[in-house]
């Protein structure tokens, strides 16, 4: 049998590579089918082929008769035409280095009552439909407190954790062990804070952990990549494009995500417009955000949040302070690029592709057939 996509009645401009990977190339191919005979002789019958993963095209196929060097008897041609399933949309909600909430000061004392916690947002995620990935640093992570590393979030505890996964779906990623910077380390130290984080995970049913790694800082090279994606499916950088399978799926694996940040107000008439904040951050617009949650076909979108905080604390020019009270986003501010008002990701999430999965990082690597080999029993 041969089959191929035609370029006139007589000819064709490209040839089925195999029965299984809907792949074509300009060079003839001919694919082997067996003919089950209907009578004694052997000579008439019907034959059959099972062909997967063919796009959408118009195709013809030749069928004919061989020995192992010589056609017998002419061709039987068909020209029909398929339709091929479409890919699903995947979109994956990710929360950066699995904070609990907003805190302020040395020990974290300051602990405003307006400042989300990490379940008060899977709460607003649920009456959404919508799981969500939660990014772990596993050495900042207490069995049932909630530990302060920087003096600036309080840190989930294993037991927050586990109640996402068993209340709401939630997945969990790793971060590495204690959030260096991977391209500093010796390739025993990449192999001990990215594959070694796995144990932390398994070891309290988590496992899918093994979706996706997000480089400390979004700090990779080369090498890192090669011993990291060894492990996981995925490596997360930092990024405005959606991703493709075709991209997710060759080297590096990225998993292109947006960093959703706070920061100064989008109205120029206000001096929230104007007043300094680290790296000097413009909050990001709910429609940037809702780009990336509008995937086509075989397209999976990524964007991560940090630490969601609504109403209004403190004045600007104070280390903790923000204002989301205002109806319009556009006026809206944070002190700290991480603080993301709670009113304008809700308004996101609404602009999403409803139809796209919401799905983890394993989720999609199933999918799309990127296992890495340190997982390939999964």
């Amino acid at each position: 049998m041969v089959l191929c996509r035609p370029n006139s009645p007589t000819t064709c401009k490209d040839y089925l590579l195999a029965s299984t990977n809907g792949a074509f190339a300009t060079r003839w191919r001919g694919i082997l089918t067996r003919l089950t005979p209907d009578s004694a002789a052997g000579t008439t019958g019907a034959w059959s082929v099972t062909l997967t993963g063919l796009p959408t095209a118009k195709l013809r196929v030749a069928a004919f008769a061989t020995d192992s060097t010589t056609p017998k008897g002419p061709s039987t041609l068909l020209d029909f035409a398929v339709k091929a399933p479409e890919d699903p949309s995947f979109i994956s909600i990710l929360w950066g280095r699995a904070n609990w909430s907003a805190a302020g000061g040395v020990g974290c004392v300051n602990r405003p009552d307006n400042a989300r916690t990490l379940e008060q947002n899977a709460i607003d995620l649920a009456a959404l439909g919508l799981p969500a990935v939660a990014q772990v640093v596993t050495s900042r992570v207490h069995e049932t407190k909630h530990l302060c590393p920087d003096n600036f979030a309080l840190e989930s505890s294993w037991a927050d954790l586990a109640r996402l996964r068993a209340s709401y779906g939630w997945s969990l990623t790793s971060q590495s062990n204690t959030y260096p910077n991977l391209t500093t380390l010796s390739d025993a130290g990449i192999i001990a804070e990215s594959t070694g984080s796995l144990p932390s995970f398994t070891s309290r049913g988590h496992d899918r952990a093994w979706g996706a790694f997000a480089y400390p800082n979004n700090k990779q090279d080369a090498r890192v990549q090669k011993i990291v994606l060894r492990s996981f499916a995925f490596g997360r950088v930092y990024s405005s494009e959606i991703n493709s399978r075709a991209t997710a799926t060759t080297f590096p694996y990225p998993m292109r995500t947006l960093s959703v940040n706070g920061g100064r107000c989008h109205n120029a008439a206000l001096p929230c417009s104007r007043m300094a904040v680290t790296n000097n951050r413009l909050t990001t617009s709910p429609h940037v955000i809702a780009k990336m949650l509008k995937p086509g076909p075989g397209k999976w979108g990524v964007v991560q949040f940090y630490r969601i905080v609504d109403g209004v604390e403190s004045t600007m020019g104070m280390n903790l302070a923000w204002d989301c009270s205002s109806p319009h986003w556009e006026d809206r501010w944070t002190s700290q690029p991480e603080l993301y008002c709670r009113e304008t990701m809700l308004q996101a999430l609404a602009l999403r592709n409803k139809s796209a999965i919401a799905a983890d990082p394993a989720a999609v690597a199933l999918s799309w057939g990127r296992t890495p080999w340190r997982n390939s029993g999964r």
